[in-house]
């Protein structure tokens, strides 16, 4: 294997595992019994002799979660993370996520193009730069690159300065990446059902921001002027703006690991939240791609892709670079429970080190790879076997992907021999590699997957990395789209469900390691059977600044609805109703089931369209204005209004409810659930 000398870098360690694995191989070589072929080296017996002894035990709970027996000298401390692990004061809630990546100006539609095996991958797109100025296939040419592929952004910086309370002028000032982290937070907090109001409220702005960004290296500035105006101050124009933008005063904190960068930034924010330093935490990362430096320095580096081809697993020579911002919003898991927080997954540990002196400053270390894997399974206290999905970091090196399966081979084979019983993939292979942003991009798939539960297919795989084998491994490639089945594993001579898992590597081009691991929310039957029940009739609200925008976003939800057949209405009327903040242009359907709101979406959509108000007809459909800058609005929201919203909630007439909010009254919405269970769900937010 090619990766050997990496696995051991010296003469002494490279001995001791042929005296290990090839012994035969030596005694045929050398003529010699084995016994003397073992004790030609003290130190390399004391190897052989530690390879035989037992793997680590894993113990099963009947329970709940899986406990292991530590090594000795490690007792103590695993004392304690079995404790926090019970309690599950270590699982972390992923309970709200957004996201741009190629080919995707949303959650929604990276999901489907994930699902559909789509190929974001172009082309360098004229906005950007004209890459035939320094495109030359032929590699080592000064201020030249042979690379003119990658994933791309449809837009990077257009933001709406009405929306934020910006001026133009402010706007001008800010970096793309600051625009695009504005809209994205924005996203997330309504992705959660949450406004900074009820932040406020809940969590006293204790919220911790943690972004991982290198894009400074690499930023635009305004050349449309005689003095060019630069528009960035490095990374620390992501995190810090928008902690003062939110109102977020927990942690603040920019990372730059290169590669790693947004998955250190998701492992702080865990870190963070354990130790108590915030109660709710925004995490993720981003990456832009404005100037054709970045892709010379990685020619001259030959670390870039010379074909459109070169993808996660694939015969290729080098990396795709990549486009993409995302975030999660992550709580404790019991906080999450207790608040009733819609929970897409959790996060079971999280884990980094670095690879210390290897063969090279961009050359990963296997054995680190596979030691930071291995202590990530024991602080855990999860068993490998009861993985079932592994999303790598291959990125189309040709020495990286086959270094990153042998670690993970190694990891997991202390543990286990059963082979192929794990399926891997990569984000990468669909949209490229989002360097900064690729830890969030990896993160955000594999949560994806485990809410839906299915397994989508890695692409451009058909051609393997000759250095790559997935025989005498735990793992095969996931080549198709299937659902994701529980695993049923029979342990100690017990046979058991366990609950979906997935490990998520990412590995930072400076040697900073991070891996994951998840599992999917199984709520308590008592909750499951709590949730269930039949419709009833709601007031389905939505707003915007101006009805260009509330009209895109009705469609959105048209859409979602009519896709999404196991939704509540009760849960969406609930999730817009407290978890959007009230804007200038109202609108609002009274409907008794989802064929009801259909129904009226459908109206609502063709009369802001052509400008009309609604017609009356079987749906209810009420629209207005009404905002803070509304003379009507301001006194509707004075003790005159909170009287008159009192007297409706009293009454219980949903139809003179709805025509109030919309010609800008004040609700306080959770009245009308008091007393029955109702829950977050994500929904399509605000379009930008």
């Amino acid at each position: 294997s090619r990766t050997l000398l990496f696995e051991y870098p010296n003469i002494q360690s490279l001995t001791d595992y042929f005296l290990e694995s090839h012994r035969d191989e030596l005694n045929a070589l050398f003529g010699a019994e084995q016994e003397l072929v073992a004790a030609a080296s003290t130190k390399s017996m004391g190897i052989v002799e530690r390879a035989k002894a037992p793997s680590p035990v894993f113990r099963y709970s009947p329970i709940s979660s899986v406990r292991v027996e530590p090594k000795e000298e490690a007792k103590e401390t695993k004392t304690k993370i079995e404790t926090k692990t019970e309690t599950g004061a270590m699982d972390i809630a992923v309970i709200g996520m957004s996201g741009k990546y190629p080919g995707a100006e949303n959650i929604q539609e990276f999901w489907r193009n994930l699902q559909e095996g789509k190929d974001c991958i172009t082309e360098v797109p004229k906005d950007r730069w004209d890459h035939d100025l320094y495109f030359d296939k032929e590699r080592n040419k000064p201020g030249k690159t042979y690379c003119k592929w990658g994933g791309f952004l449809s837009r990077i910086n257009p933001l709406d300065s009405s929306f934020f309370h910006l001026t133009p002028y402010e706007v001008s000032l800010m970096d793309p990446m600051e625009q695009l982290f504005l809209e994205m937070i924005w996203s997330l907090l309504e992705s959660a059902g949450y406004t900074r109001e009820m932040l406020q409220k809940k969590h006293q702005s204790k919220v911790g921001v943690y972004v991982g960004a290198t894009y400074h290296k690499y930023c635009t500035c305004d050349t449309n002027t005689d003095a060019p105006r630069i528009t960035s101050f490095g990374s620390v124009a992501v995190a810090n703006p928008m902690s003062h933008y939110f109102n977020f005063q927990g942690p603040s904190i920019s990372i730059d690991t290169m590669s790693s960068s947004s998955a250190v930034a998701v492992h702080m924010a865990c870190e963070s939240l354990i130790r108590g330093e915030c109660q709710i935490a925004v995490a993720g990362g981003g990456n832009l791609l404005t100037s054709p430096k970045k892709y010379i320095e990685s020619s001259q580096n030959q670390l870039i892709g010379s074909h459109e081809e070169s993808r996660s697993f694939a015969d290729g020579d080098g990396y795709l670079p990549a486009e993409g911002v995302g975030a999660v919003l992550l709580k404790p898991l019991h906080k999450a429970e207790e608040d009733g927080d819609c929970i897409l997954a959790v996060i079971k540990s999280t884990a980094t080190n670095h690879g210390g002196h290897s063969n090279g400053y961009t050359v990963p270390n296997p054995n680190a790879q596979a030691q930071l894997v291995e202590e990530n399974f024991l602080k855990a206290g999860i068993h490998p076997r009861t993985v079932s999905y592994v999303e790598a970091a291959a990125n189309g090196s040709t020495l990286g992907d086959p270094i990153e399966l042998v670690a993970l081979k190694k990891s997991f084979q202390k543990f286990t021999d059963e082979q192929h019983f794990c399926a891997m993939g990569s984000v990468k292979s669909n949209i490229g590699h989002a360097e900064a942003a690729s830890g969030i991009s990896q993160l955000t798939k594999t949560i994806l997957q485990l809410w839906h539960r299915k397994l989508v297919p890695t692409i451009k795989a058909e051609k393997l990395n000759p250095n790559l084998t997935f025989s005498n491994t735990p793992f095969y490639l996931q080549r198709e789209l299937q659902e994701w089945k529980r695993p049923v594993i029979e342990l100690e001579g017990e046979e058991r469900e366990f609950p979906l898992r997935a490990t998520v590597s990412s590995f930072g081009a400076g040697g900073s390691n991070v891996h994951f691991i998840l599992e999917e929310y199984i709520p308590s039957p008592k909750e499951a059977v709590q949730l269930q029940g039949a419709d009833q009739t709601e007031v389905v609200i939505l707003s915007d600044i101006n009805w260009e925008r509330l009209n895109a976003l009705a469609s959105q939800l048209l859409e979602y609805v009519e896709q999404q057949h196991e939704l509540s209405l009760h849960d969406i009327a609930f999730t817009l109703q407290t978890g959007r903040e009230a804007m200038k242009c109202r609108a609002a359907i009274v409907a008794s089931s989802r064929e009801e709101l259909r129904t009226g979406l459908r109206e609502l959509i063709e009369s802001v369209g052509q400008g009309n108000e609604p017609e009356r007809a079987s749906i209810p459909v009420f629209i207005g204005e009404g905002g803070e800058d509304s003379n009507k609005s301001a006194l509707l929201s004075g003790k005159v209004g909170e009287k008159v919203s009192q007297i409706l909630l009293e009454e219980g007439n949903l139809e003179n409810i709805a025509m109030y909010w919309t010609q800008g009254g004040r609700i306080t919405w959770e009245a009308l659930h008091e007393g029955h269970t109702v829950r977050r769900i994500p929904l399509p937010t605000s379009p930008f």
